[in-house]
């Protein structure tokens, strides 16, 4: 008789496996990664499995093609239960995102993102600052000076006068410089330069900009120069990943974000670099972002998708990711330990720090507007386009335009 009810006990347990397997449920999640983040955010997804039995699969996009990918997604009624999001993609697709309101505590996190209820629609997952990277194997061979944190902050001038001892290295080998330097091609890194020259975008948002004054025209100008004169490389706009022309040790600067960091670290082994303080020409600025995670309505999983949220919410999880990626923690009180990479986001830290408060919320007002990145992205290609005919002042009065169409009326 025990051997009986043993077996019994045995079959039913298997029932139930195979039940429990049968009903276990797989939730996708839209991702993108610019070092290591896809292979920290994977850690993270097989605690959860181990500790849920909830598979979330990890779906990696490469970045320029995220926003179509995930606009098709949800147009086609195939959205992923959750995705990596920017501020412009929970500005373009809030309405499909669900409300988080009572998932986490928010006060516990800075850089929240609302939709026009009011409720929080993302667990911020980092914070992002633009920097310079500077190439110190290549400025050492050719007597090229550079600040460091502490040091006397350079203007574009002083910057411009050093880095051009490189050209000395342009054209006289395999290994020879391709150019000085690189901007990424995205144009929220370039507009990093109108608030170091003064410029506010939005003085009324979104009536009255400063768009077309004479210090928005001297910065877009100046870019276009530097390209013009092959002090910025142009294959920016053609590969559209200056961080794989940094890699290749022939670029002595490149004005990126802390993301890099990381995947510097890891992918860069025939060369030293380092992050300096970016010049400026009036004042000192850097463009404060972030990104988020979201999970999106009309899954058939939103209250999955909310419980893995409010789990990544948790210090234990958060803060693995990021000390694990490394990147800017926005979690309120969290002591991130980065390890090696220390020196390189004190750089970053200190350009947040010196970084006036009217031009970070100009830039939240910025990129309320849907659609926004396309525009100032069109811009600054444009402007480096040897072929353009329109001015600079030109191309600054059809982005206001643009801007203002563009604008949300409430």
């Amino acid at each position: 008789m025990k051997k009986v009810l043993l077996l019994l006990v045995v079959v039913l347990a298997v029932f139930t496996l195979a039940s429990c397997k049968e009903d276990a449920k797989t939730l996708q999640m839209l991702w993108w990664s610019d070092g290591t983040e896809g292979d920290v955010m994977q850690t993270l997804l097989d605690d959860y499995l181990e500790e849920t039995g909830i598979t979330i699969e990890l779906v990696p996009v490469a970045y320029n093609d995220y926003e179509a990918r995930l606009a098709t997604m949800v147009s086609g009624g195939e959205a992923p239960a959750l995705a990596r999001v920017t501020e412009g993609h929970l500005n373009n697709f809030k309405a499909n995102i669900l409300s988080l309101e009572g998932v986490y505590t928010t006060s516990g996190f800075t850089n929240l993102f609302y939709n026009a209820d009011g409720d929080v629609i993302s667990l911020p997952m980092d914070i992002t600052a633009n920097g310079m990277f500077v190439n110190t194997t290549l400025l050492d061979k050719y007597d090229v000076n550079y600040p460091e944190l502490g040091d006397d902050v350079w203007t574009w001038a002083e910057f411009e006068t050093e880095m051009l001892k490189l050209e000395a290295g342009m054209g006289v080998g395999d290994d020879d410089v391709a150019a000085p330097g690189v901007f990424d091609h995205q144009g929220h890194r370039n507009m990093t330069l109108l608030y170091q020259n003064g410029v506010k975008v939005w003085e009324t948002p979104y009536t009255a900009s400063n768009l077309k004054s004479a210090a928005a025209v001297e910065v877009i100008q100046q870019i276009r120069d530097w390209y013009d004169e092959g002090f910025l490389a142009p294959e920016t706009y053609s590969t559209l990943n200056s961080a794989n022309l940094f890699k290749t040790g022939q670029y002595g600067f490149h004005l990126s974000g802390n993301w890099n960091v990381s995947g510097y670290a890891t992918g860069i082994t025939t060369f030293d670099w380092a992050v300096v303080p970016m010049p400026y020409f009036e004042n000192r600025a850097t463009i404060l972002g972030g990104k988020s995670l979201a999970a999106f309505a009309n899954t058939g999983l939103e209250d999955e998708a909310k419980d893995f949220i409010a789990w990544m919410a948790e210090g234990t999880q958060h803060d693995a990711y990021t000390g694990g990626v490394p990147y800017l923690t926005p979690r309120l009180g969290a002591t991130v330990n980065y390890g090696d990479f220390a020196d390189q986001y004190a750089v970053f830290l200190d350009e947040i720090a010196n970084t006036n408060a009217i031009y970070v919320q100009d830039w939240l007002n910025q990129v309320m507007i849907p659609g926004m990145y396309p525009l100032i992205n069109d811009l600054f290609m444009d402007n480096a386009d040897p072929t353009q005919t329109l001015s600079p002042l030109e191309l600054l009065t059809a982005l206001e335009t643009d801007l203002k169409a563009a604008a949300p009326t409430s």
